[in-house]
């Protein structure tokens, strides 16, 4: 298998006095498909932030292989 397109390792996104995300990991390949599924207020569209480059963690890391 090659190599992931993006990683992330021990997640974690923090709202206030709640963690939204935290321990996360998380590996995609090309061609894989992603489906969040969760209860309001689960943290899907902060993920969903993170992935676009757009939200910020709290605690772990994110890596995106060049030019994905």
């Amino acid at each position: 298998m090659a190599p992931p397109l993006l990683t992330i390792a021990d997640a974690g996104i923090n709202l206030g006095d709640r963690w939204l995300l935290r321990g996360a990991d998380l590996a995609l390949h090309a061609g894989d498909r992603l489906a969040l599924v969760g209860r309001n207020g689960a943290g899907k569209s902060s993920l969903m932030k993170l992935l676009a480059g757009q939200g910020e963690m709290d605690e772990g890391s994110l890596w995106v292989a060049p030019g994905a």
